[in-house]
């Protein structure tokens, strides 16, 4: 599958006029700056698919946003950011009424806002922004039922959720819908929202919850219901992936747009690192066409599709793309404040001082979640020292960030671990921890699930990637009391430090959970037990070292 890569995006020539037009009338009125986002991405993909009738058409725009993780600031460029993408929303509108606003999840996780917020963060810069709706990333689990209703309580706007039954659910139980009808020009939307089914591996959702991998059937039960109560424009929410997306739309009638998160993929028609040309058009049983996009991530993007329907609401003509939020877009100032406010608390947080690295520590998601990278060495050797444990691992999608070369911050810290995770001990017979490096060689092939790879202390080991999953682990090895590595037995029993969110299955590292002997969960905070090593063994520099190499 294509895969969503970071660069630097080359602007249109709409978007050209659009920074001439800030810069030379100090800010262009609304209106102005809404025909010209609006003529930026107008000629990037329009295909035509059989004359209208004007009168009886209607005509739509979808504004689209996913994979946020908290992300309000704008990155070390001025670009992105909640204030930017809040300006951008603001002029289409004026443009066009008939505008939806879209999240496809995974709000929570990823930067400071949420370690000290929890979510309300996002809750009130959503309302801010005035979403019309969206479906829940599997981060939104990450510290529970309990937590996720209220920030689902907070909201001014429906949570949809078509494969998730909550009635079980103390907390969750009423707090979201299958679809939701809106109304926008005097024409009904359906919306329908789809979890991703794997989170109870992926996340911490309460056991009460079940999740329905019969995503086919779920949507075709809701757009039956949606097609019964008169509504023939239906748009699908989710957090499954971009693949994934791709499949399901090639097996439902009835939905027209699929707006995607998961996968963080760039779909885009201007630059060519691009996972994808933006929307993509997939064809469903009836032969109709289905639009899927998604906006990449960190809120760097936002997605805008304009869409014609006929009278019958089938899709006629559209048009759109990605909207790069840079920084000679004006922000948002009530937004700017918000967000200002919301950071207030932080700055404290961030500026105390827990140690130096003498190296820079790789910690970014392109590189932990598919080779040996030094944050992995750093945290798995900080784990070894906190427990005395023979081994430690730590899964790649659990750092979020690296750390530059010279003073570290707590704040640095816990942007690298914001996951609050404790660090637990577990012991393991030989030949289940072969087992467990197994599973975390057993996505490096794909672009999805890929968190699970494994960085690791007091082991190394070679894998074959070109070998079926399950069968890639060609040689590991284990260190003793002396240091020196030795191959693994597979009937001796070896003691581990792993994270709780792997001790409990998380990343599908069921035989931790069903295999483990002695397992404790309760440690202390991993950020803490990292925090402090680099305080003790400053300045850290450590490095890559071959403890994970390739056949």
């Amino acid at each position: 599958m294509l895969k969503y890569k970071k660069f630097f995006p080359i602007p249109s020539i709409g978007n050209i006029f659009l920074i001439l037009c800030i810069i030379f009338t100090a800010g262009c009125v609304p209106s102005q700056v809404a025909a010209i986002v609006n003529t930026a991405i107008a000629p990037a993909a329009t295909a035509t698919v059989a004359p209208t009738a004007p009168a009886k058409n209607y005509k739509l725009t979808i504004l689209h946003t996913n994979d946020i993780h908290a992300h309000h600031e704008p990155d070390l460029n001025g670009d992105g950011g909640a204030a930017l993408a809040a300006s951008v929303i603001r002029q289409v509108r004026a443009a066009n009424p008939n505008t939806l606003l879209l999240n496809a999840g995974d709000n929570f996780i990823g930067t400071l806002f949420y370690v000290l917020h929890h979510g309300s963060d996002s809750a009130q810069l959503m309302n801010a922004m005035q979403y019309d709706a969206m479906t829940l990333g599997n981060h939104e689990f990450d510290e529970g039922d309990g937590n996720l209703a209220l920030f689902i309580q907070k909201l001014k706007f429906p949570v949809v959720v078509a494969n998730v039954n909550f009635d079980q659910s103390g907390a969750l139980k009423g707090k979201t819908k299958p679809y939701v009808i809106l109304q926008k020009g005097g024409e009904k939307i359906g919306i329908i929202g789809l979890a991703n089914p794997n989170t109870p591996t992926l996340s911490h959702p309460g056991s009460d919850l079940v999740f329905d991998a019969n995503l086919t059937q779920d949507v075709k039960n809701n757009v039956d219901e949606l097609t019964a109560a008169g509504v023939n424009k239906i748009i699908l929410i989710t957090h499954i992936g971009y693949a994934a997306d791709l499949d399901l739309a090639k097996t439902i009638n009835g939905v027209d747009v699929i707006v995607g998160g998961h996968t963080h993929t760039l779909l885009a028609n201007i630059d060519k690192r691009a996972s994808d040309v933006y929307p993509a058009v997939v064809k469903n049983p009836d032969g109709k066409n289905v639009l899927v996009v998604q906006a990449g991530e960190y809120l760097l993007y936002i997605g805008k599709l304009d869409i014609e329907f006929d009278g019958a609401g089938d899709l006629v003509q559209w048009t759109g793309d990605t909207v790069y939020l840079s920084h000679y877009i004006t922000p948002d100032a009530s937004v700017t404040a918000l967000v200002k406010q919301l950071k207030g608390p932080i700055a404290q947080l961030t500026q105390k001082e827990v140690g130096e690295s003498g190296v820079f520590l790789e910690g970014e998601r392109t590189v932990c979640r598919v080779q040996e990278c030094s944050m992995g060495n750093l945290i798995t050797d900080a784990m070894r020292a906190e427990t005395g444990a023979q081994v430690a691992l730590e899964n790649g999608g659990g750092i979020r960030a690296s750390i530059k070369a010279g003073k570290v911050t707590l704040g640095d810290v816990l942007t690298v671990l914001p996951f609050g995770n404790l660090v637990s001990t577990v012991k393991l017979k030989g030949s289940d921890l072969q087992a467990v490096l197994e599973n975390g060689v057993s996505r490096v092939d794909s672009s999805e699930g890929t968190g699970r790879f494994l960085q690791v202390s007091g082991l190394r080991f070679e894998y074959d990637p070109s070998q079926a999953a399950g069968s890639r682990i060609t040689r590991v090895e284990v260190s003793d009391a002396d240091g020196k590595f030795q191959p693994l037995d597979a009937q001796a029993t070896y003691s581990l430090a792993v994270n709780d969110f792997m001790l409990g299955g998380g990343d599908d590292y069921k035989v931790l959970q069903e295999k483990g002997l002695d397992a404790y969960a309760f440690g202390r905070p991993l950020d803490q037990v990292v925090a402090d090593y680099i305080k003790t063994n400053s300045p850290v520099k450590t490095q890559v070292e071959g403890r994970i190499t390739t056949k």
